[in-house]
């Protein structure tokens, strides 16, 4: 109908009054039909007795075990950072600062939130004259505990080294 060549509108009012003419049931034989299929390849499922229920005690059984399994390794890599720990400090007191440092970075991948290994190793960069590192080191060691004050007293430390005043 909203086409600009006549021959076409006239072909598309003749068809509209051809279905007007007939009624659905006695259409033509010319026109097509569509047909719905209505087979179900696999039938519905009953519903399941308390699927819910099922689902949300099986939900809380598997992260209470995890729970269990994370609170676990936690206390053996506190275990393994602590002797670690104890390793780079008689590096440290022997003045082996590079032993040390490689000590305290073992230690940080078994427990990455203690504080003590990151101000450790900080004041060991410090005794290296690796003032950067040990900046980064104490920000590490403020970010597991904002009122770590020997983070802030390696910080000072490091930036008067570096000659950081303001």
């Amino acid at each position: 109908m909203n086409s600009d060549d006549p021959a076409v509108r006239e072909k598309a009012v003749l068809e509209t009054e051809k279905r007007l003419q007939f009624p659905e049931g006695d259409q033509e034989e010319d026109e097509c039909r569509t047909t719905v299929n209505k087979t179900t390849i696999s039938p519905p499922q009953a519903p399941m007795k308390d699927a819910d229920e099922i689902n949300t005690e099986a939900f809380l059984a598997s992260l209470e075990k995890d729970a269990k399994e994370r609170a676990k390794r936690r206390r053996e890599n506190k275990v393994l950072a602590d002797a670690l720990k104890e390793k780079g400090n008689e590096a440290f007191v022997r003045g082996d600062y590079e032993t040390a440092i490689l000590c305290y970075s073992e230690g940080l991948e078994k427990l990455k939130d203690m504080k003590v290994l990151y101000t450790n190793r900080a004041q060991a960069y410090i005794k290296l004259g690796d003032y950067r590192k040990a900046l980064v080191d104490c920000d590490w060691a403020l970010k597991c505990d904002e009122k770590c004050t020997k983070a802030y007293f390696h910080m000072g430390k490091a930036h008067l080294a570096l000659k950081n005043y303001s």
